[in-house]
């Protein structure tokens, strides 16, 4: 009967993404490009545009042998072979290209240097990261790495990614052919953003098949929405908290962003949205060691050390420091900043909160008038030191030197892990001594799955290629 229906195999798939982010646009490129590494339903590591790759001894080195592919052609010929220069040279291209992340993916992966990829033979290429890195396969995963030619040109993924006409920010994905692929599933994919007051009811009648919270916006209407096994919550690497910003004037004194760092804590945020996942957080990443500083304290201590640093600068509970604080919208983070805001204020730290207009978080953010902003960052791939990254002194003020050479001392560890991870320690302690940035809780993400779908699977890094996914059968 199915192949009476004059429709292509693997149907439709619907999707909705509910939050502010990158998220959607992350998803269309992934299934759109073509990388030498791909992901798959569990977002583990699976072949691409290589189909095999070994470590040479040392296990700095990456040998990577490609698929037997064409470019596009015309009507009545095949295109060209895809060969190993053209992805060799292709790298080089995106070590010139600031879209998509391509720069800080390069360097991430080691390979922003010339020489680092090699093509010794056609089908056959060599990579010597500089410095090398243990997580060079999850960065060549990256549609930011897409596999290339010399002029840039993209090798074409399994689907066509074109910008919704109906829906701003949505994407419309076709597959190339109506081969079953392991990583083309569905014929067609839709990408929409929306609020989860219109995506909830939207998947309960059946009209989206799955919807994404790319963080804490919705998760209150999807807990409430009675969805029983459909909701998926993971809790994924990365960071919630309060970025600082100093251009505001209030917060130029170090003791004074050195009392926030004590006074605020995450514990009373997660019980107040009362979730298991939703953990405090006091460090910049969840995977290194308790803080050896202050941070270390027990809350109370914690608490009297910022009440003492507070003093020294004439703020306490008869004369207060009012500051504002940028909320992103929605229930869930409204609830966080006023807990926040109430445990601060017997210290004489006054929040005005500032709510953002739904989709316009970004722009409030970019117009720096608020003196806090509480702000969630979610890593794609589990690597502390292009995390913590984000707070260099070419990114951020106020900012560390001392954390810079850290950073760097940790990058050149290369595949020595004990090294690399004392290096990231003491640069995150380093960049505390005087924060730019708050941590509070780890970020978690939610997802409302259709009972007749497979192929979405919870993992570590909350990473979901539409292309393996499908409804059932399919």
């Amino acid at each position: 009967l199915a192949a009476c229906s004059g429709e292509r195999p693997g149907g439709d798939l619907d999707v909705a993404v509910v939050g502010e982010g990158p998220l959607a646009d992350e998803l269309a490129a992934e299934a759109s490009r073509a990388t030498l590494i791909r992901r798959g339903s569990g977002g583990e590591l699976v072949a691409g545009v290589a189909t095999s790759w070994r470590f040479l001894d040392d296990g700095d080195d990456l040998i990577l042998r490609l698929a037997p592919l064409r470019w596009p052609g015309g009507r009545d010929r095949p295109g060209p072979e895809l060969v190993a220069q053209d992805v060799a040279l292709g790298l080089r291209r995106t070590g010139s290209d600031r879209n998509d992340g391509g720069r800080a993916a390069l360097a991430a992966a080691g390979l922003a240097r010339r020489g680092t990829a090699r093509a010794p033979i056609a089908r056959v290429v060599e990579l010597s990261p500089q410095p090398a890195t243990p997580l060079l396969l999850d960065w060549l995963a990256e549609p930011a790495l897409a596999v290339r030619d010399r002029r840039g040109r993209l090798f074409p993924g399994p689907y066509v990614a074109e910008r919704s006409a109906e829906r701003p920010g949505g994407w419309r994905l076709q597959r190339r052919n109506d081969r079953p692929l392991p990583d083309a599933r569905a014929a067609s994919i839709g990408i929409v953003t929306m609020d989860a007051g219109a995506a909830i009811p939207a998947f309960a009648s059946g009209k989206l098949q799955l919807v994404l919270g790319e963080g804490l916006a919705g998760l209150g209407a999807a807990r409430a929405a009675g969805q029983g096994r459909a909701l998926q919550l993971e809790s994924v690497p990365g960071v919630i908290g309060l970025a600082i910003n100093v251009r505001s004037g209030l917060l130029t004194d170090v003791r004074l962003r050195r009392a926030l760092l004590l006074a605020a804590d995450g514990a009373p945020l997660a019980n107040r949205l009362a979730l298991a996942l939703l953990v405090p957080q006091n460090r910049l990443w969840a995977g290194l060691p308790p803080p050896a500083d202050d941070r270390a304290r027990p809350a109370e201590e914690r608490r009297a050390l910022a009440a003492a640093l507070l003093r020294e600068v004439g703020v306490g509970p008869e004369q207060p420091l009012r500051l504002s604080l940028l909320v992103p919208a929605g229930p869930e983070f409204q609830a966080l900043a006023e807990t926040l805001a109430a445990s601060l204020q017997p210290l004489g730290i006054s929040l005005a909160l500032q709510r953002a207009r739904p989709g316009g978080f970004a722009a409030a953010q970019a117009s720096g008038s608020a003196d806090l902003v509480l702000a969630q960052h979610t890593a794609r791939v589990a690597d502390p030191v292009a995390h913590l990254g984000r707070w260099r002194c070419a990114r951020v003020r106020p900012c560390s030197r001392e954390a810079d050479r850290l950073l760097d001392e940790a990058a050149a560890a290369g595949t020595d892990l004990a090294a690399r991870a004392a290096a990231v320690s003491a640069a995150e302690t380093a960049l505390m001594a005087d924060p730019a940035f708050i941590p509070l809780l780890r970020p978690v993400r939610w997802a409302l799955v259709a009972n007749d779908l497979t192929g979405f699977e919870a993992n570590a890094l909350g990473r979901h290629p539409l292309g393996r996914i499908a409804a059932g059968g399919s």
